[in-house]
């Protein structure tokens, strides 16, 4: 028994110490870093929470972190968030505690960037290098868009090189569809806003030319996760603050901005 508890003392110290080297290399770089926790198998996507592990959240409220229409942000309780990040060897998991004004705002004559939605920054390869400055192939953003209703999904891959582009191409950009097969999530209302939790299969970042992604715990992926909220939904006069974990909107662009994330038990 004794040296059963040794060992898993020496594993628990092990992964403390992996913990506090992720937040060093994050400050290093300048670049906001986190954890995503392993999530059980067979999560419920309920609103609750109870299954996940909060001890790292991501926090997006601060002024600094608004990229769109500041002038019209009216505080944290206007839009900010705080996000969650899970996996296991099937799934990519988000959970976000939103705090909003005007939850689950979506009209179809407007472009995906100008409903409300979470867009979702991703690499699914650990060995890129995150300084660099063009998107590489295994580089996604993803539209989430939230209207309670249609959970519509799109992946943008215009700003990846045209030769690059061909091994895996934009899904869903014109809006009402759902390009994420086997993509579920689950809002809740709150009193500031509502919970969301979704599930996104790591297939859905695969085709014939770009394998399917298998998370390892100490992989370190480039990440950001950015909020779009459409306040007043009038085409032609509606203002859209939006609100991002590195606080800059040339994340559409420029990945050595985004953040990073490690796959952890």
């Amino acid at each position: 028994m004794k040296r059963f508890v040794g060992k898993s003392a020496v594993l628990l110290l092990l992964l403390c110490l992996l913990i506090s080297c992720i937040g060093i290399a994050g400050a290093e770089s300048g670049r906001p870093a986190s954890v995503a926790h392993r999530l059980p198998q067979g999560i419920v996507l309920d609103g609750k929470l109870d299954e996940w592990n909060l001890d790292d959240p991501i926090i997006i409220r601060e002024p600094e972190q608004v990229v769109r229409d500041i002038n019209m942000w009216q505080g944290p309780e206007d839009l900010s968030a705080t996000v969650y990040v899970g996996w296991d060897e099937e799934y990519l998991y988000l959970a976000v505690d939103l705090w909003e004004d005007t939850p689950f705002g979506a009209l179809e004559m407007l472009p995906l960037d100008g409903e409300d939605n979470i867009e979702l920054y991703l690499s699914t390869n650990p060995a890129d290098d995150p300084d660099r400055k063009a998107y590489a192939t295994n580089d996604f953003k993803v539209f989430l868009v939230m209207d309670h209703q249609y959970w519509d999904t799109a992946i943008d891959r215009s700003m990846v090189d045209s030769e690059l582009r061909q091994r895996f191409v934009s899904q869903g950009m014109q809006g009402g569809e759902n390009v994420l097969e086997g993509y579920e999530c689950f809002s809740e209302y709150t009193t500031t806003g509502y919970i969301w939790e979704a599930k996104i299969p790591w297939v859905c970042f695969s085709n014939k030319k770009i394998p399917v992604y298998q998370p390892q715990v100490g992989d370190v992926l480039s990440f950001d996760i950015l909020f779009t909220d459409i306040a007043y939904a009038c085409p032609g006069t509606e203002y859209i603050p939006q609100i991002a974990w590195t606080g800059s909107l040339d994340i559409n662009t420029d990945p050595s901005l985004w953040g990073r994330i490690t796959l952890a038990e």
